[in-house]
């Protein structure tokens, strides 16, 4: 089920990509790059011309990189290409529209936010960890992007560790993950059985991630008794037998 996102009708959602630090103040990096490259030569073309050569071409080369990387990594974050990634993984569900969702690694929540635009009675909870000094611009952030995506009444945002959820087993009917389990680790194996454990029978789990850690996932879900749907080079689908039909 497409989804319009208007960029002109209202102010859009802060769905904000944290890159790396290292890509924080990309054009005065470059510049100093550069700058750096030519004091090099000045220095040091009369001594050693061919390492103050060298030096330069170094120089201009990595502040060119720098500046073209972080253009790639803009065009790659930008809101509307992200938003319609959303709602390709989301529309590979067939909702019901009564589901109750669990996000894992939820951030801002660009995708619980998209599942709870597909429900009418269902209700969807985001998970995260945050820390104690970013928790309440978390949540903010959060409530303020269900407001714009008009969704307040159907998400909910929580303070969980996938790798010890509290909830009972059984207790979901769809369970979603964004660019959050290849920060899992040696915990992955962790963290899918407890996924697991509180997906229903019938349930489905949709993991969107690097190819290395789809893959894995893929191989976990196997392991853990959900049978994989489809699979991606960045995406995995898989359901939760019910006990009659489980091998």
């Amino acid at each position: 089920m497409p989804h319009n996102h208007s960029m002109t009708d209202h102010k859009p959602p802060n769905y904000e990509f944290h890159m790396p630090r290292l890509f924080t103040y990309p054009l005065p990096v470059g510049i100093i790059s550069v700058l750096l490259g030519g004091l090099l030569y000045f220095l040091l073309r009369e001594s050693q011309p061919i390492i103050a050569a060298f030096l330069l071409g170094i120089s201009i080369l990595s502040g060119v990189v720098y500046v073209g990387l972080f253009a790639l990594l803009k065009r790659i974050t930008n809101l509307e290409r992200r938003l319609k990634a959303r709602d390709k993984f989301l529309d590979e569900i067939p909702w019901q529209g009564d589901e109750t969702v669990l996000d894992v690694g939820c951030g801002n929540g660009i995708l619980i936010m998209g599942a709870a635009q597909r429900l009418t009675t269902g209700k969807g909870i985001g998970i995260d960890i945050w820390t104690k000094g970013s928790g309440d611009n978390r949540r903010e952030a959060f409530q303020e992007n269900a407001k714009i995506e008009k969704v307040t009444d159907r998400v909910s945002l929580q303070n969980e560790d996938v790798r010890q959820l509290p909830y009972d087993n059984e207790s979901f009917d769809v369970i979603i993950s964004g660019l959050t389990m290849h920060h899992m680790g040696f915990d992955t194996d962790k963290a899918m059985s407890e996924m697991t454990r509180v997906l229903k029978p019938g349930g489905r789990m949709a993991i969107y991630d690097e190819p290395s850690t789809v893959f894995y996932c893929a191989k976990l879900m196997r392991q853990h008794g959900l049978q994989v749907e489809k699979k991606t080079i960045d995406m995995v689908f898989g359901i939760k037998p019910h006990p009659a039909t489980a091998a």
